[in-house]
């Protein structure tokens, strides 16, 4: 009896512990500081990954086809499951390299289950593997301009995280309410950033983006990508957030739907390049 009763107190101390998020102060927290957007005399182009869970593979091709054709983003943005890819390609892995990640990469390692807690994920894992893959670089200190969107739990606002842990920043961006734990940073809870903006385009434009690739892999599609210069919609299996069984097929989609814009992408960057050579002629003209 009496041991019985303390395994059941026991039970209860464990669950009380799994109920809060925690907070991680060994690690430089992710914050949002002032943009400071990219000026340069050639155009500048930004890949906009969106929210889409698991469907989010098939950001892996549209990159596969962005780099077989020379094209090369200055600017990176991800949210939610975007945010995964777009920190590692951000971090310089290219395209092969996604590839194989996403084909070896188990469950376990991105998806930790819990029995307690405000979420049947906690999300630890996932932080890990990203830090881990980036050898636990700051957003600030990857090869591309990088920022994650996160949503405030409370007030239900956009943050845009561009400075401080990456993988902790790709953690909040991608914790789905009530599936993941919510992320405690800096005394405020975050939740997944597609609850704000599940294709965020124009916080690519505040990054200083004068061309934008967007990939949009959600279901019910968003307002936000069709400000993009291009739009990109792989027509992916609809699997459930959290089942990576159709990852094969969600990288073939959005390699074929990034083909099928190539001819836009490339006028749009011709286009750039002649307002960018335009506004040259004038500024010197003035400067006479």
């Amino acid at each position: 009896m009496f041991r019985s009763v303390f395994v059941f107190l026991i039970a209860l101390l464990v669950a009380a512990c799994a109920t809060a998020p925690h907070e991680y102060p060994e690690l430089a927290p992710p914050r949002a500081v002032e943009i400071n957007p990219i000026r340069s005399d050639r155009p500048v182009v930004a890949l906009v990954l969106g929210a889409g869970g698991s469907r989010g593979f098939a950001h892996v091709g549209v990159i596969k086809v962005l780099e077989a054709e020379g094209i090369q983003p200055e600017i990176v943005v991800g949210v939610s499951s975007g945010s995964v890819v777009a920190a590692l390609y951000a971090g310089g892995y290219r395209a092969a390299a996604l590839e194989q990640m996403a084909f070896k990469v188990e469950d376990r390692e991105l998806i930790d289950f819990t029995l307690f807690g405000p979420g049947r994920v906690e999300g630890e894992a996932l932080q890990d593997y990203v830090n881990k893959a980036l050898g636990n670089r700051s957003i600030e200190a990857l090869e591309r301009s990088f920022a994650v969107i996160a949503t405030q739990r409370a007030t239900n606002r956009m943050t845009i995280f561009n400075r401080g842990n990456t993988g902790l920043a790709v953690r909040a961006s991608s914790s789905i309410p009530n599936v993941f734990w919510p992320v405690i940073i800096a005394g405020t809870e975050y939740v997944d950033g597609g609850l704000t903006s599940r294709v965020p385009v124009p916080v690519a434009r505040r990054m200083g983006a004068q061309v934008v690739i967007a990939v949009d892999v959600s279901w019910r599609g968003s307002q936000d990508v069709d400000s993009a210069d291009v739009a990109i919609r792989p027509a992916t299996p609809r699997t459930r957030a959290l089942d990576f069984s159709a990852r094969l097929e969600s990288i073939a989609a959005g390699e074929a739907a990034a083909r099928a814009v190539l001819p836009e992408i490339r006028a749009r960057i011709a286009q750039a390049e002649v307002e960018n050579l335009q506004r040259a002629v004038t500024a010197a003209l003035q400067n006479r």
